[in-house]
């Protein structure tokens, strides 16, 4: 089994229910761990997409028309993944620190001058 060992951003709403699925496996009595529960639950999503029929219309909503047109998710998701890259392979712990909090300090400004920008018009 190949075993990928790299940092990935996991959006809150999955990893709100890999972590109930891992704290349901351990319940029942499993040796989960987090990974164990993030592939059970893509297994599941996979098998489901590869029958007959596919995902139900409304599943394929979800994740066609709602999550990938979430365009600050995504970018969200995708500056978490090249933070933690960043971190592991150039920089040091405490350097990486510094780095996210101006990266939220920056994104915290450019919100509340758009929102000051809306309330302008």
């Amino acid at each position: 089994m190949p075993i990928v060992k790299k940092t990935i951003a996991i959006h809150p709403i999955l990893d709100k229910y890999v972590r109930r699925t891992w704290a349901l496996l351990v319940e029942a009595g499993y040796d989960a761990t987090y990974s164990l529960a993030l592939n059970f639950m893509l297994l599941g999503a996979v098998l489901e997409a590869t029958k007959e029929g596919g995902w139900s219309e409304e599943t394929r909503k979800v994740v066609w028309d709602s999550f990938l047109k979430d365009r600050k998710a995504i970018e969200e998701l995708n500056l978490e993944d090249m933070l933690t890259n960043l971190a592991e392979y150039i920089t040091p712990k405490h350097v990486t620190v510094e780095i996210r909090e101006k990266v939220r300090v920056k994104e915290r400004n450019v919100s509340i001058k758009a929102e000051k920008r809306r309330e302008d018009e």
